[in-house]
């Protein structure tokens, strides 16, 4: 934390002074490994409900613990088979089965290069393509292919 100090001499006149506090961003780190149900938060050990698995060349996860970790929501729509994920201003919708999401109110494909790559529901556990979710809130993703380790960061509120 940066500590300013001013020091105001030979004030001769009435003088009004404002000071304007801003909330510094907190840093979330993420660490998952692709077959492994535990994940570490900023060091701190926690569990997922399945493990990530690579399905069409992508990494799919039950979502809600590293959504909760960042500080943001997740709700499931059964009728329309439809999760909707909240962090901060951004909201992702995305359906089961489809290749398109809605972001922020637009629709996008998820992965334009491969229309297989889709939320699904396997092992009675709903599956979201991770760096779809997380780059669309604003996190960075970064890939270890040797030690299959996906490291998220983000920079919170």
């Amino acid at each position: 934390m940066v500590n300013n100090t001013y020091t105001y001499t030979n004030i001769k006149d009435n003088h009004k002074i404002t000071a304007f506090f801003k909330k510094g961003k907190k840093e979330t780190v993420i660490i998952l490994q692709i077959g492994n149900k535990n994940f570490t938060v900023n060091g701190s050990q926690r569990t997922l409900d399945s493990p990530p698995i690579i399905k069409n060349n992508r990494t799919l996860l039950p979502i809600r613990a590293i959504i909760e970790a960042l500080g943001g929501t997740v709700s499931w729509d059964a009728n329309e088979k439809k999760v909707t994920v909240i962090l901060g201003n951004d909201t992702i919708e995305l359906w089961i089965g489809k290749n398109t999401a809605k972001v922020n109110g637009g629709y996008t494909p998820i992965y334009s290069t491969n229309s297989k790559v889709v939320p699904e529901i396997i092992n009675s556990r709903t599956m979201l393509p991770l760096r779809f979710v997380t780059e669309n809130l604003g996190c960075d993703v970064q890939w270890d292919g040797t030690t299959k380790t996906i490291t998220i960061t983000y920079q919170g509120e």
